[in-house]
């Protein structure tokens, strides 16, 4: 079989694994249901918090339910000047 040269030895990567057991959710857009589809939907910036592996802010934003009383909350990525 031979050895591994020392040349393809330091293109070799390290063993990494991500930590993925603090994150905060899927960041994700808002489902196109009707109201969206045909006009716009105001929400309320309720939070802003830092996810750990990712490199922007997410955004915690609530939106009023257009079928039943209550609020919606959705996580997304917090664009600059949200």
């Amino acid at each position: 079989m031979g050895r591994v040269i020392r040349g393809q030895r330091k293109g070799k990567a390290h063993i990494f694994k991500s930590h993925t057991f603090h994150r905060k959710g899927a960041a994700k857009l808002r489902s196109l249901d009707f109201a969206e589809r045909n006009g716009y939907m105001k929400g309320v910036v309720r939070e802003i918090i830092h996810d750990p592996g990712r490199g922007a802010p997410l955004a915690v934003v609530a939106f009023r339910d257009r079928y039943k009383y209550g609020l919606k909350k959705e996580l997304m990525v917090a664009a600059e000047g949200l």
